[in-house]
């Protein structure tokens, strides 16, 4: 869940509901080198307490705290769209492969039919039956 902070920048990182390894992993992609201003935004984001009171906890300006915040957020905006282009390429693959399977689904139903009109293989005909029954069930 998203909300906009400004019509341009997104918000990726949710006040107390972040879990300190992700933000660990975050940190590390960042030059924040300060520990008080580190450790205030591991208070906001996994707790949820004010910015301001999280900056007054460990005696850092709020500004500070602020600009920490937008480049934690922007790097978490890298990354997501970093997630979006392999979620996209998945779901290519992912539509090759229905299609695929589509095709071959119809293949094994004419070939059913087939051996039906020509009353051959009463067992084989069977087989590719059931295995298109399997096939629709599976897909509902």
């Amino acid at each position: 869940m998203s909300a906009h902070k400004s019509s341009r920048e997104m918000l990726y990182l949710l006040a107390g509901c972040e879990p300190e390894p992700k933000l660990d992993l975050l940190l590390s992609l960042t030059r924040i080198p300060s520990e008080p201003t580190i450790a205030a935004l591991k208070l906001h984001y996994t707790t949820g307490l004010d910015p301001e009171r999280c900056a007054a906890r460990h005696f850092i300006e709020l500004s500070n705290l602020m600009r920490a915040q937008t480049t934690l957020n922007s790097t978490m905006g890298v990354i997501e769209s970093i997630k979006e282009l392999d979620w996209e390429k998945h779901l290519d693959k992912l539509a090759t492969a229905n299609a695929r399977i589509t095709e071959l689904e119809q293949l094994v139903s004419r070939a059913a039919n087939y051996l039906y009109e020509i009353g051959m293989n009463e067992e084989l005909e069977q087989q590719l039956s059931a295995a298109i029954s399997n096939s629709k069930e599976h897909a509902a």
